[in-house]
Parts: C-alpha cells; sequence; structure tokens
C-alpha cells in the first residue's frame, strides 16, 4: 500500500510540475511550482485520507503462518464409577450386599504412567488420624483403561486392609449412624510397586505416595 501511496504522489508531483511550465491560454502563465508550498506529508495525508490508504501490515504469504492456532485442550485425568460423585454406593457393592468392588474406568492418563493403583477408605472413619482402607489394587494397566465389577486382572496386586482381609471389602458402616462417605481414588503411577500381594495396605499406600505423578478420586456415601 504504501508503494502505491508514492505512486500517486509522485503522479501528482510531477502533473503539477507540467503544469506550472503551461500557458492556460488566455494569456496567464501559470506560477511555478515550489514544492514547500504542496509538503509531501500533507499531500500524502490527504491521499489517504480520500482513498483510505492507511498504514500497511506486513503479511504472510503463507495463510497457515497468518492462522492463529487453537490452544490445546488437555483433558484432565479422571475415574468413572457407577454412581454420580458424591451419590449413593449401591447396596450391592457393600457388605449388606455381593461386597464386590464396583466396575471402574479412567482416561487422560498422564503421560510417563507406568501403572495404575487404586484405593477405597472410608473418610468418616478415622483411627490414628488415617481413614479407615477398606481396599488398595495396583498393578493395573493404563492402557486399559477399565475394570470390571469384581475383577482382579492378570499381575494385579491386592493389600490386606483393615479387615484383615486381601482385596476389596465394601462400605459397611455401623448401623444408625450417620451415612459415611467413602472415597475412590486412582493414582497414576511412574513405576511399579514392588509389593507383593497381600502386603499391608499402609506399605502400599506410603509406596504410592511416593511414586504418584497424579490422582483423581470419586466419593459415594453409604448408611445402614
Amino acid at each position: 500500500m504504501k508503494r502505491r501511496t508514492v505512486t500517486i504522489l509522485v503522479s501528482v508531483i510531477t502533473g503539477l510540475a507540467v503544469l506550472a511550465g503551461c500557458d492556460t491560454g488566455d494569456g496567464k502563465q501559470l506560477l511555478p511550482y515550489d514544492p514547500a508550498d504542496y509538503p509531501i506529508e500533507t499531500v500524502a495525508s490527504t491521499i489517504e485520507d480520500e482513498f483510505g490508504v492507511g498504514p500497511t501490515v506486513d503479511v504472510d504469504p503463507n495463510p497457515a503462518a497468518n492462522s492463529v492456532a487453537p490452544a490445546a485442550t488437555i483433558e484432565p485425568f479422571s475415574v468413572v464409577v457407577p454412581w454420580l460423585d458424591g451419590g449413593e454406593i449401591d447396596p450391592r457393592l457393600t457388605c449388606d450386599g455381593l461386597d464386590v468392588a464396583p466396575a471402574l474406568s479412567w482416561g487422560a492418563v498422564p503421560s510417563g504412567t507406568v501403572e495404575i493403583a487404586i484405593t477405597l477408605v472410608d473418610d468418616s472413619d478415622v483411627s490414628d488420624g488415617q481413614p479407615f482402607v477398606h481396599w488398595v489394587i495396583g498393578g493395573l494397566d493404563p492402557a486399559e483403561i477399565a475394570l470390571a465389577e469384581g475383577d482382579t486382572p492378570p499381575g494385579a496386586l491386592q493389600a490386606l486392609n483393615f479387615f484383615g482381609d486381601v482385596g476389596y471389602g465394601g462400605p459397611c458402616p455401623p448401623p444408625g449412624e450417620e451415612p459415611h462417605l467413602y472415597r475412590f481414588t486412582a493414582y497414576a503411577l511412574n513405576q511399579q510397586l514392588e509389593l507383593a500381594d497381600g502386603d499391608p495396605a499402609t506399605d502400599f499406600l506410603d509406596i504410592i505416595a511416593t511414586i504418584t505423578i497424579a490422582s483423581t478420586d470419586v466419593t459415594g456415601f453409604y448408611r445402614r
């Protein structure tokens, strides 16, 4: 656009110079052209105002280079259970039913995740400063993204829970108490758990705390 402005400006100045040397035909001679009478800035501004010529913007001839890339959308690491977060837990999954672990799924596993571990604790039943541990399972393949109800995949490790059993112990609050809040937490681990099936839950939790790169949880309540 600036080249066009300069071209028009030169044409105007040239025209003025030509006219300055012309006879009008009525005996009057046009005055000679004096550049001081037509400052370039003034003429250029007049042309810009008249034709809408403004500042130029450098544009890359490659259209892709002029587009703004959208921000990457990264979904958070999440875990899904068969009830809404904070909702009531199905009695089938408790000591009043089949007492089996719920179906679980997880997604958006962080880069560097080697395996998944899952815990179930009773947040309402705290002894010695620690919630009651119902379940700890590790050694889950992050690529599998799901665990079927009551399933223990090959290679999985389960801790000795606070009931004194290896594996899952469902919600089982004392009858008549206010609803207990239970928390299922999925952990993304950056290395394998170096433990044996049946090791104490506290040992599992201690190691999980040192090799976790991300965690996510859901809660549910149950009363009897």
